[in-house]
């Protein structure tokens, strides 16, 4: 299977969904990482081009820690756009390169702006990349993928209806996210926040709900043509 998991900023699909990423990846299903943003905003002593290039070199390193390949839009912090036509034609291209049967993304009531257009921009576009004459250079996909929406930060207003156990990879899981060191920091100054441990212990969370000791939590879109008969999920 082809998976697509798409969140906003560098270090977001780690903390969400990099277990079943990695359980993915392990059992040699083809997973595509991508952020949309630069991440690009978030630094106090950095440059914007300086600290874009320190997240890219990061993700790239998290991404080969999972087993994915990794990809980026380039789009500035605060500026995720669903409507804008050029990145939607973007995101079309991404979806087209990946090809996937499942796309993993954010929930349309997560924390903050780019998180929501990131999810709403890559579920229209996974739906547009089907279209034979809407035209990139990739030819269209053949396949409107399934969509699973990934829990929110800190697991805010989300009651997941799967459950991935990803116990036998949380080392993966953190391992990866520890490579974002600039964001591990950024988010130590700015927020007050561990992020490491934060992850942990929200993992931990999903895991007590269903019984084992580590999981991530899902939603799958119902929209027409999302919902399979089959399993997704690992």
């Amino acid at each position: 299977m082809r998976v697509l998991a798409v969140a906003a900023h560098p270090d977001d699909l780690e903390q969400l969904c990099g277990g079943t990423l990695a359980r993915f990846a392990a059992e040699g299903h083809e997973v595509t990482m991508c952020h949309v943003s630069r991440g690009d905003r978030g630094s106090y002593v950095n440059t914007m081009e300086e600290i874009a290039a320190i997240r890219f070199a990061e993700a790239g390193r998290a991404a080969a820690v999972i087993g994915a390949t990794h990809v980026t839009m380039g789009v500035s912090d605060g500026e995720v756009n669903a409507a804008d036509p050029a990145q939607r034609t973007q995101a079309v291209e991404i979806v087209r390169r990946a090809r996937p049967d499942l796309l993993l993304t954010h929930h349309p009531h997560d924390y903050m702006p780019d998180h929501v257009e990131t999810g709403r921009l890559f579920e229209e576009a996974s739906f547009i990349a089907t279209l034979p004459l809407y035209e990139t250079a990739a030819p269209h996909h053949p396949v409107v993928p399934a969509v699973y929406y990934m829990d929110t930060l800190a697991s805010v207003n989300f009651v997941p209806t799967e459950y991935v156990d990803v116990s036998s990879v949380i080392q993966v899981k953190l391992d990866a996210l520890a490579e974002h060191c600039s964001q591990v920091e950024w988010l130590r100054d700015h927020d007050g926040v561990d992020v490491i441990e934060q992850t942990r212990t929200l993992t931990a969370a999903r895991g007590y709900q269903c019984g084992v000791a580590y999981a991530e939590g899902f939603l799958p879109s119902l929209r027409w043509l999302r919902p399979r008969t089959v399993r997704m999920l690992p």
